[in-house]
């Protein structure tokens, strides 16, 4: 393993890696003469360049959903047709027509939804449309919709889809009964999901008792198709992690005792009738199989990570403690990472410390320390996180916890304070990196001169245009496009492409322009189109 990425994580160390192989900034990119009048026309020419120099790297769906929500839909379809985007190009299809309903272009989307000739792909775009023909308030023109769906294995999402959307526009009564036209037929692939879709609409309502009717048959469900599979364990998950939230842990605890009872009878030892000198065949034979859990054991460390993130303190810890029996038992697979996270998180560092110490690895014991430290910071306890993360012997694991505390104090305004923790970070990487929460900070509080010379300081060039896209976010329109134009300097369009239609109108358009007309001049091989579809980046290679 590469030194490093455990203590760091996976995401970090390519992000870290991939700042350090790009270099630090250029002498002179931090010449405020760069963009100086801060004029659109000018910014105009910085992203056309950088499009230009970036157009092998192909755009991706980022730069077709900003045509979208710039009103340009049919640019984005030229974009994606072009080839110049991923390599599914149906799926992008179907995929801007939700993208368009979402921004309130209806007409467009019903408009590329009809253009699409093949079966399955007008069938699954007819179904993206719904949600947003029901929250324009068409309720019967969305339904009639879902009427018109071809193909039988679509129908129950569209109505789940629909029953969703009208939910969250708080008519419960036409969601139930577009939730039981979803649940009426069982069977096909998003069964599952239909089902806990409906489950939570029904408890949203009030009627406990339906949700509960059609959380038993997600059970079921499970029970029949079995949980070994990706997608089966991700439905119980959901499901035992929606009801802890609202307080109710019945089928948690017999999940729990079902796994509890597997793993001591799989600690069991076995017996034979045979004698010593049995051959090897006739002992194959003979051997018993236990019989496989219920459900499959992976499922709890996926559970407490969504416990984690979305139940309160007491939800946590009560599951937390239902867990540790299992940690008594080899059953297979490690929890004491997701409990770790799950203790920590919640405050309790001590218990959560304990668990990692028992780990043998020192990288993995340090990482795993760096988890419990970090989801400490997160709960809003920095002083104690940072405390703790100075007492560690692991310099990647000091670095991370400390630029999560950095983080944190900079989104809750202790600016000095984080600014004044930054030297403490052992990583120079992570101390440019950590510096972009305070820049971002700063600015909020109306110190953008202070956050731009702190932007400035940072070394690694792509560090510090994440630095600067963070000020364009907060800053006044000339500002902003100055920044901008240092920020597509260093680290190319996709830096600022979020805001880039409030600063200046027709930036995505111009960068679609020199994607495409270099595509043109350029047409991809079938081996190339893979590799992309394969990576589907967006922005700079």
């Amino acid at each position: 393993m590469p030194k490093g990425l455990a203590q760091l994580g996976s995401w970090l160390y390519v992000r870290r890696a991939r700042d350090q192989r790009l270099g630090p900034a250029p002498a002179g990119s931090a010449d405020r003469g760069l963009l100086r009048s801060g004029f659109v026309p000018c910014l105009l020419t910085v992203l056309r360049l950088a499009a230009h120099q970036e157009a092998d790297g192909g755009a991706g769906m980022g730069l077709a959903a900003a045509l979208v929500r710039a009103g340009h839909l049919a640019r984005a379809v030229e974009l994606v047709r072009s080839g110049a985007g991923r390599s599914g190009r149906e799926e992008d299809l179907v995929r801007l027509v939700r993208t368009a309903g979402e921004a309130g272009d209806l007409d467009g989307a019903r408009a590329l939804a009809e253009s699409l000739t093949e079966r399955p792909q007008h069938d699954r775009a007819l179904v993206a449309r719904i949600p947003a023909v029901a929250r324009a308030g068409d309720h019967e023109g969305a339904a009639a919709l879902v009427e018109t769906v071809r193909y039988p294995h679509n129908r129950p999402q569209a109505w789940a889809a629909l029953a969703k959307a009208v939910a969250d526009g708080g008519d419960f009564p036409a969601a139930l009964g577009y939730a039981a036209r979803a649940t009426e037929r069982g069977g096909g692939a998003d069964s599952g999901r239909v089902l806990l879709t409906a489950m939570e609409i029904a408890h949203a309502a009030g009627d406990h008792v339906l949700a509960g009717t059609f959380a038993d048959r997600v059970e079921d469900l499970v029970r029949c198709e079995g949980s070994k599979g990706t997608g089966q364990r991700a439905l119980l998950v959901a499901l035992l992690a929606f009801e802890a939230r609202n307080g109710d842990l019945d089928r948690l605890d017999a999940v729990l005792r079902s796994l509890v009872r597997a793993a001591s009878a799989e600690a069991e030892p076995q017996e034979t009738d045979v004698d010593s000198d049995a051959d090897a065949l006739y002992l194959t034979i003979l051997a018993r199989r236990r019989p496989c859990p219920p459900f499959d054991v992976r499922l709890v460390p996926e559970l407490l990570e969504e416990v984690a993130e979305t139940a309160d303190r007491e939800v946590a810890l009560a599951v937390a403690d239902r867990i540790e029996e299992l940690l008594l038992h080899d059953a297979g697979f490690d929890l004491r990472e997701a409990v770790t996270l799950l203790l920590a998180r919640h405050g309790q560092a001590e218990r959560a410390m304990a668990l990692a110490d028992r780990i043998v690895e020192p990288d993995l014991r340090a990482a795993r320390k760096a988890d419990a430290l970090e989801a400490l910071a997160r709960s809003g306890e920095t002083a104690r996180a940072e405390a703790l993360a100075r007492a560690l012997s692991d310099r990647w694991a000091r670095s991370r916890v400390l630029m999560t505390v950095v983080g944190e104090l900079a989104r809750r305004g202790e600016t000095a304070r984080a600014e004044a923790l930054v030297p403490a970070i052992p990583d120079r990487w992570g101390r440019g990196e950590a510096l972009v929460d305070v820049v971002g900070a700063l600015a909020r509080q109306g110190e953008p001169e202070r956050a731009e010379e702190l932007a400035h300081t940072i070394v690694l060039g792509e560090t510090r245009a994440r630095a600067l896209a963070a000020l364009v976010e907060v800053s006044d329109p000339v500002r902003a496009r100055r920044l901008a134009a240092r920020a597509v300097f260093l680290g190319g369009w996709g830096t600022v492409l979020l805001d880039l239609e409030e600063i200046a109108p027709g930036g995505a358009l111009a960068i679609a322009e020199e994607v495409m007309a270099w595509w043109e001049a350029h047409p991809p091989t079938t081996e190339e189109a893979q590799r992309r579809g394969r990576r589907g980046r967006g922005g700079r290679p």
